[in-house]
């Protein structure tokens, strides 16, 4: 009778031990399975990431190119109000020989003048 003790024994233990292996079978499935989900979550942030910084290059590539575009008409501006500053000065220079010829007329005038009255 001892030996059918041990034996039953023996099978309970055996039987405690498939037992064991299926749940760490199980949780090795389910932690498979978890990592799975993850290493797929991963990838498609990954792409998610990849589209986002695409269209970020992109977008900073049209400002660029708009930047690109207003630098060139300011250039363009700046330009042209140059060629009106130096208009000016030469407007300015002109007017100021002007002015100095009428000095110039009107102290002759003075000098005439003076020597035409009695």
């Amino acid at each position: 009778m001892n030996h059918d003790k041990d034996s039953d024994a023996l099978w309970n233990a055996i039987h405690q031990i498939e037992i064991s292996v299926k749940n760490s079978q199980n949780d090795i499935k389910k932690l498979f399975l978890h990592s799975v989900r993850h290493e797929i979550a991963i990838e498609t942030l990954n792409k998610k990431v990849d589209a986002h910084q695409q269209e970020n290059r992109e977008r900073f590539n049209r400002i660029e190119n708009r930047l690109d575009t207003v630098e060139n008409r300011l250039d363009r501006v700046e330009s042209r109000l140059d060629n009106i500053d130096n208009r000016l000065n030469n407007i300015d220079n002109r007017l100021d020989n002007i002015d100095n010829r009428f000095d110039k007329v009107e102290e002759t005038l003075a000098i005439i003048v003076n020597h035409l009255k009695p």
